[in-house]
């Protein structure tokens, strides 16, 4: 389920939820007409260019390799087998709040040029050059009319030193 569904679900349920405890049948139907209508379509927001891998990956910041993710403001890139498609970029925001980014270009089919890289705080990709924010996944300085797609954006849980990046 797709991070847009998850926060629209937690939008719609509890409005749901108060709607049945009032027993008031003329507002339910509205609601489903509006949960209908509101729904995205997610083929629109799929990057045709990118498979959504499976996977899971533990980071301890107190290893040498990741101890600098401990600094806001700071990003490494994990290339570990079967993480992500050519690897992720994850991004110390600030506050203990972390972002983890696919490191293929999201407006190319993985190939041998495809893999970005890491110039904090962008990333940059061999194939056109394309340069795209870590702090918000967008890429930045495109004057073009065709459609492109911002980076490809993986979940993450935060336990004391330990960071989960997954799919």
């Amino acid at each position: 389920m797709t991070a847009k569904k998850v926060n629209f679900l937690k939008t719609i349920v509890p409005c749901a939820i108060y709607l049945l405890k009032m027993k008031n049948l003329f507002f339910l139907p509205l609601l489903l007409i509006i949960v209908t209508a509101c729904s995205s379509d997610d083929s629109f927001d799929n990057n045709p260019f990118l498979p959504e891998p499976s996977f899971s990956f533990n980071i301890n910041l107190n290893l040498p390799k990741y101890a600098s993710l401990a600094n806001p403001g700071t990003a490494v890139y994990v290339d570990e087998p079967n993480v992500g498609i050519k690897g992720v970029f994850v991004y110390h925001y600030g506050t203990g709040t972390y972002l983890a980014w696919e490191a293929s270009c999201p407006n190319q089919v993985p190939s041998d040029c495809s893999r970005m890289e890491l110039s904090t705080p962008l990333v940059i990709c061999n194939c056109d050059d394309y340069k795209y924010e870590l702090l918000t996944g967008s890429i930045t300085d495109y004057e073009g009319e065709e459609k492109v797609y911002p980076l490809q954006a993986y979940r993450v849980s935060v336990n004391g030193k330990n960071i989960r990046i997954y799919n």
